[in-house]
C-alpha cells in the first residue's frame, strides 16, 4: 500500500507537467495520442512498460497488471485478477463505486475492471492527469473491494 501512496502522490505530481509538455501550447486540446506522448506520459509516472501489440502497453501499478489500450481517440485501462468472486460482489462495485469505472466477470469467472476516456472531441491536458488519477485509485479501491492481494 506503501508503493501506492507514492505512485499516486508521483501521478499527481508528474503526469500534469507531462502532459503539459505534450504539445508546444500549454492551452492546446488534444483530440488524439500518438506512441510518442502515451510513452512519454507513462515515461514520466515512471512506469517500466512494454507496448506488447501496436497501441497496448503492459505495466504494473501498486503490484497490479495493467493494460493500456491507446486507439489515438481513445484510451482504455483494463485489469483482470485470478480470484473467484461472486457476480453480486462485482455488481456492488457497478451500483456504488463504478460511476468512472465498470467491472465484470471474464469468460472465466476471474474480475475485471476497465476505465474509458474518448478524447475524439477533445480535452483538456488536466483531463488526461484526472483519468490516471482515477485509474489509480480506483483500481486500489476495486482490489480492496474483492479482497485481492
Amino acid at each position: 500500500m506503501k508503493h501506492l501512496r507514492r505512485l499516486l502522490v508521483a501521478a499527481a505530481l508528474l503526469v500534469l507537467p507531462c502532459a503539459s509538455n505534450l504539445r508546444a501550447e500549454q492551452g492546446e486540446i488534444i483530440k488524439d495520442l500518438s506512441v510518442a506522448n502515451i510513452e512519454r506520459m507513462l515515461d514520466a509516472l515512471k512506469l517500466e512498460y512494454k507496448e506488447v501489440q501496436p497501441g497496448i502497453y503492459r505495466f504494473t501499478i501498486g503490484g497490479y497488471k495493467v493494460l493500456l489500450f491507446n486507439k489515438g481517440n481513445n484510451l482504455q485501462f483494463y485489469a483482470s485478477f485470478k480470484k473467484k468472486v461472486t457476480f453480486g460482489r462485482v455488481n456492488e462495485w457497478n451500483a456504488s463505486q463504478g460511476r468512472y469505472t465498470r467491472a465484470y466477470l471474464d469468460k472465466d469467472g476471474d474480475p475485471c475492471i476497465e476505465a474509458d476516456l474518448d478524447i475524439s472531441g477533445g480535452v483538456a491536458y488536466g483531463t488526461l492527469a484526472v483519468f490516471f488519477d482515477k485509474w489509480i485509485k480506483n483500481l486500489a479501491r476495486f482490489t480492496q473491494h474483492i479482497d485481492f492481494r
